[in-house]
């Protein structure tokens, strides 16, 4: 096998794992009186309302309802461990029938063509298995401000001293 074709086909496994590290603003759990927003972004203080987005539309809702607000829970070890096993099986079978398509005569020959494509899917599905199975068995939201007991101005000056920049 060629090196340009080796290249051609590990870009092509792997090439879409850098794009994963866009910037992202932090994302908040809000809890009011009446409900729970999960994942909006806090973008500005407009009057005694607090102007949030969930990425398609912005929201206003009444600064003197907020009680709490939260981080979203972080992926769960265990769903990371066991996606990232079953992934990587997952990847591996998947990259031996790409290789044995693609390379029959070197399913015969134990050619490493077929090693490289078993390594790479299994390779991609760890990554993947475990950024999917880290979604599941989350912890609980991490609290950073319980704003239940504080007056109005108490919570705007909160919020725009640590939440807003």
């Amino acid at each position: 096998m060629k090196i340009t074709h080796l290249f051609i086909i590990t870009l092509l496994l792997v090439g879409s794992l850098p794009a994963q590290g866009e910037f992202n603003q932090e994302s908040y759990w809000i809890y009011t009186y009446s409900s729970e927003l999960e994942n909006y972004q806090i973008n500005a203080i407009e009057g005694d309302n607090l102007v949030i987005n969930n990425g398609d539309w912005d929201v206003k809702i009444p600064i003197e309802e907020i009680e709490l607000i939260a981080l979203p829970p972080k992926p769960g070890l265990l769903g990371q461990v066991a996606g990232g096993v079953i992934g990587g099986y997952g990847g591996a079978l998947g990259g031996c029938l790409i290789g044995v398509m693609i390379f029959p005569a070197a399913f015969n020959d134990g050619g490493s063509q077929f090693v490289i494509f078993m390594l790479a899917g299994a390779a991609a599905g760890v990554y993947y298995g475990s950024k999917l199975g880290g979604g599941f068995l989350k912890g609980k939201p991490e609290v950073i401000a319980d704003l239940g007991f504080m007056t109005l101005a108490e919570k705007k000056d909160w919020i725009q001293t640590n939440l807003i920049y």
